[in-house]
């Protein structure tokens, strides 16, 4: 059922989800604020009450998507609790596809309009540090390591834990993820502590396991020289998006653009940076490609 749950997901995400986001994720920046106003009441009683508050942020989601997966167990044929896990997983995938976010940066990018470009990394991946608008180079540079990780976290994370864990552990990955990026202004150094050593321990085998499909997407050697002289580092100072950003460059290293790249996308008079996105976008396909066709196996065999 699962690998149908993603296919599904996939087209659903794609054809109705394409041209307009109808998930809105700000209830959970509500609901975060909701808990921890309650637990500040008890600051000076519970020294650790951001713990507290981080815990219920977990356990009430968790609690009620249990409750409603035991509920629609065995109803209409499986047909209820399919339902659930596809709503869970659109609410967790990027609503944006890739290749769209591609063409709408390079549009402005091709055009020379750095200031577009600018205001595009920040609407569309919340991006801090940018390079300066005259540094062109920057910025395309910013953009192939931010579609990477994007990717990264909202697709190839989601695919590997649902297999592992179900609708729950995509719902725990989503909850991970909307507390590093949903939060006040100000937020408790232990907090961003802990919410990094959290995702960094999700992040660690699916990171691996898409490096070495990159390896296999690409550029086999110069990637999978860079994986093994990496593999076991784990540190929540360790930036994943760098680090698997110095994977897909190895892999798409002397990559041609040509028909595999994202249909629809201008080809001609392509300079070096829209060129490497382009190359990292067809990576980026093919490795779904490989995950979905393992996928496929492991449905196939019973495993």
């Amino acid at each position: 059922m699962k690998f149908l749950v993603i296919l599904i997901c996939l087209m659903i995400n794609y054809l109705w989800l394409k041209d307009f986001d109808r998930f809105n994720d700000g209830w959970f920046f509500r609901f975060r604020c909701r808990l921890e106003g309650w637990a500040a009441n008890f600051s000076d009683k519970l020294p650790l009450g951001w713990l507290a508050a981080f815990t219920l942020i977990y356990a009430l989601p968790l609690a009620s998507l249990t409750l409603i997966l035991f509920v629609a167990k065995g109803s209409v044929f499986g047909l209820a609790t399919m339902m659930v896990h596809i709503l869970v997983l659109l609410v967790a995938f990027d609503r944006t596809q890739p290749g769209q976010l591609a063409k709408d940066f390079l549009e402005k990018f091709k055009g020379g309009d750095m200031a577009a470009c600018i205001d595009f990394l920040k609407q569309e991946f919340r991006a801090t540090g940018l390079p300066d608008v005259d540094d062109k180079d920057g910025i395309g540079r910013y953009f192939s390591k931010q579609l990477t990780y994007r990717s990264f976290e909202r697709m190839f994370v989601l695919f590997f834990w649902y297999m592992c864990a179900g609708a729950l552990g995509i719902l725990f990955s989503y909850i991970s993820y909307q507390l590093r990026d949903s939060h006040r202004e100000q937020q408790l150094q232990k907090q961003v502590d802990f919410i990094s050593l959290l995702i960094q321990i999700l992040e660690w085998i699916p990171l691996r396991l898409l490096a070495l499909t990159f390896s296999l997407a690409g550029n086999f050697v110069q990637c999978f020289e860079n994986v093994r002289a990496s593999f076991w580092r784990f540190s929540i100072e360790t930036n994943n998006a760098d680090l698997l950003y110095g994977y897909a460059g190895c892999a798409a290293s002397g990559m041609l653009i040509n028909g595999d790249a994202k249909e629809g996308l201008d080809t001609e008079a392509l300079d070096e940076e829209s060129a490497e996105i382009q190359a990292i976008l067809g990576l980026l396909e093919r490795s779904q490609a490989i995950w979905l066709s393992v996928l496929a196996l492991i449905t196939i065999v019973g495993l």
